[in-house]
């Protein structure tokens, strides 16, 4: 992971973390019946609509949603009368708008039909109050986008309707991650002297890269929401959430909910499901950024030792940034919220991130040596044996490490670790760029017979002359009597 990398996705970890906490609803006893919300929530913002989720506030016979300023209460029941029957109490509908109107209820697409029909029995026996034409019942009763049993799907794991909504729902996440990330890829290349041409692709191949691991990261950590994985992590966290207190687990969901106040036990109760999701959401990042190096490690272009370094400094970078996210964004947030929030979050978790990667990684080099340093010596070897053999000036070998630095020199050196023959295969990326550096060599004319004699004449003359001084020197000084 590099860590101009880390601020997306520490932002992305946060955010699914979010999607995490809200999701864990499904798995209540009527979990459908909030996956239908989502669902048709989800629909209508696509759709362009104004639309909102108000049911969290859990008004007594208050909306569910709110789309384009009408209120609507969803019942998703196993049919249309049943849906109905839930809309009264005693005999009467419960749910109104301010102005003494009907709310609407949104059944399943499925359903439509039969609960108009209950609708209108129960208008003519008088039970929606104000309403006496039994034709106004499709004026309340209003269609859902989704069936029951779509429904259904969607709140159970590994359904093709819920990892189609979970992917969907990811898309906002991911776009927020690759948009962070390509502003930081682009100011780092300029910032390094790179062209404008050279930084906006390294923009757009950043964006992609970490845009697409959290997307991925998103479904599977949203998947993952609807096992068993979620009762088991929630006694834990309750516990850690006890043991920070009231005030500390507020102002960690006050920041991370941009400023929005929540205090007491909803407070404990959000951050809770929050360190579920970053838990959660964590692992699977690791996993997802690792997944290159598991098929190195299966394909024997990587050590065991390799891999292990890899992913522990992956998690502890992706476990750093998260914390350090969650805790920049608490101060961000107490100092300018709303835009301190974002600001304090992505440089809280860079800094956080990159300095628990940079421990990691100084850690374990003292135990365990990188599998690229073992390829480079072999390269290094062989290098100076073919120096020899080719009679390489240092311009030359300095002209041969140019061209393989050019190649996909990661690649070339996982290459030579996974090699049986590992000199042979140095020798055979090496050898080639020898030979193109030699042939660009200035092509030699040997001199004439005449001009070799010329100077072996002239190279005996001054040995003799060089002869003569020498003995000159060593001939005793005159005495002095």
């Amino acid at each position: 992971m590099n860590p101009e990398d880390i601020p997306a996705i520490s932002n992305g970890i946060a955010n699914n973390a979010g999607i995490y906490a809200d999701n864990v609803i499904l798995n209540a006893e009527r979990g459908h019946g909030f996956a239908a919300e989502k669902a048709n929530h989800l629909r209508d913002v696509i759709a362009g609509k104004n639309a909102k989720l108000v049911g969290g506030d859990n008004a007594k016979n208050g909306a569910d949603r709110l789309v384009d300023g009408v209120q609507i209460q969803s019942k998703y029941c196993n049919s249309g009368s049943k849906c109905i029957q839930e809309c009264f109490h005693d005999g009467q509908f419960r749910y109104w708008n301010a102005d003494g109107s009907p709310m609407q209820i949104e059944v399943p697409s499925d359903s439509y039909d039969a609960a108009i029909k209950a609708m209108e029995e129960r208008i003519k026996k008088g039970q929606v109050k104000g309403v006496t034409d039994p034709g106004q019942a499709k004026d309340i009763v209003r269609q859902g986008q989704f069936t029951y049993a779509q429904a259904r799907n969607i709140a159970r794991c590994g359904t093709i309707e819920s990892i189609t909504y979970d992917a969907v729902n990811g898309i906002r996440v991911a776009g927020t991650a690759m948009g962070i990330s390509a502003v930081i890829a682009f100011a780092h290349a300029r910032w390094n002297g790179q062209s404008m041409e050279v930084a906006i692709e390294q923009a757009c191949f950043s964006g992609l890269k970490v845009g697409g691991v959290t997307w991925v990261s998103s479904i599977l950590m949203a998947q993952i929401g609807r096992t068993g994985v979620e009762q088991a992590l929630r006694p834990i966290t309750d516990s850690v959430v006890r043991t920070m207190g009231a005030q500390t687990a507020s102002w960690i969901a006050t920041g991370l909910r941009g400023g929005n106040a929540i205090y007491g036990a909803a407070a404990m109760s959000n951050v809770s499901k929050l360190l579920r999701g970053n838990v959660v959401t964590g692992v699977v990042t690791t996993l997802v950024l690792s997944s290159g190096d598991v098929t190195r490690l299966v394909r024997g272009r990587m050590s065991g030792g390799q891999f292990v370094k890899n992913v522990t400094t992956t998690a502890a970078g992706v476990a750093g940034g998260a914390g350090g996210y969650a805790i920049g964004a608490g101060i961000g947030t107490a100092i300018f919220p709303g835009l301190g929030t974002i600001v304090g979050g992505l440089v809280g978790g860079f800094l956080a991130g990159s300095a628990a990667s940079s421990a990691s990684q100084s850690t374990l080099d003292l135990v365990i040596e990188d599998d690229n340093k073992i390829s480079i010596k072999i390269l290094e070897s062989e290098l100076m044996t073919l120096a020899f053999e080719y009679l390489l000036s240092e311009s030359d070998i300095q002209a041969v490490l140019e061209k393989l630095q050019s190649q996909n020199f990661e690649s070339k050196l996982r290459d030579i670790y996974a090699s049986s023959d590992r000199s042979a295969h140095a020798e055979s990326i090496l050898e080639p760029l020898v030979l193109e550096v030699v042939q660009q060599r200035q092509r030699i004319s040997l001199p004439s017979d005449a001009l070799l004699l010329t100077g072996y004449e002239k190279l005996c003359d001054k040995l003799i002359q060089d002869s003569e001084l020498e003995q000159t020197n060593l001939s005793p000084a005159p005495s002095v009597s």
